[in-house]
């Protein structure tokens, strides 16, 4: 087992046995959009934030998957499909967030920070928005906006219904699973160790010569599976070809 991820393994049952987050966190939030300071908006990237009682996970497709998903693994993709799936980005760790208080526009908000360099998996080497957001909630809690302190951008996050409980998450030898009610993300890390912090894309153009390398480094994997009608089938995945897979969540 990688390292990182035996970190993650010893950390949990701290992390877990107190609440690090409100309860208005709880549960899976999906992405509805992202406006960036530059005014240009992202609302076709597949986002799902799923958060515990302290440790997360996020997971970010911006691809269109549809084409990837027929390839049999990374070893039967072109170096074009490599390349754009080394554009995803996904983690793992835990979220610290204060107890929300209620502003001047009526809204409750709090500032949360998110932990995972050492403490869980990265999709990315590096973050592309290391900063902490600045949350507020709507009346019923199930709509969230996020904000940069810097200005860099603005999200707004729509709570899945259902998920606000059970929250559990479960490991075994290699992979970790995080759970909130109907929605679960599997989580897998690379064999190897990064060569360097930087950008994927970065790194697949530095080693394009060495195929086995950038199958290596893109060999991480994040899955989203949703239960339907007792089972648990991946929707969304680093890994496109994954969709559609039964996962042994329970």
């Amino acid at each position: 087992m990688p390292q990182e991820c035996d970190r993650c393994v010893n950390n949990y049952r701290a992390q877990v046995a107190a609440a690090t987050v409100p309860d208005l966190l709880f549960g899976c939030w999906k992405r509805a959009w992202i406006k960036f300071a530059d005014g240009t908006i992202d609302d076709t990237t597949t986002v799902f934030w799923l958060q515990t009682e302290s440790l997360m996970v996020d997971v970010r497709i911006n691809i269109d998957p549809l084409h990837i998903s027929r390839r049999s693994g990374l070893h039967d993709c072109t170096i074009d499909e490599l390349h754009a799936l080394a554009l995803n980005d996904a983690s793992s760790g835990f979220t610290r967030c204060g107890q929300p208080v209620v502003g001047a526009d009526g809204l409750r908000g709090a500032t949360a920070s998110w932990n995972t360099r050492g403490h869980g998996i990265n999709f990315q080497p590096v973050s592309a928005f290391p900063e902490p957001g600045l949350m507020t909630w709507n009346a019923d809690g199930t709509v969230m906006m996020e904000y940069a302190p810097s200005g860099a951008y603005v999200e707004e996050w729509r709570l899945v219904p259902g998920t606000r409980y059970p929250l559990m998450v479960t490991q075994d030898e290699s992979t970790t699973t995080y759970r909130s009610g109907g929605v679960a993300v599997l989580v897998r890390d690379r064999q190897i160790p990064i060569p360097r912090l930087a950008q994927l894309s970065e790194l697949v153009d530095e080693f394009w010569e060495d195929r086995t390398m950038i199958e290596q480094l893109l060999d991480c994997e994040f899955s989203v599976a949703e239960l339907h009608e007792g089972e648990w089938r991946v929707t969304a995945s680093t890994l496109p070809w994954r969709q559609g897979a039964v996962l042994d969540v329970e």
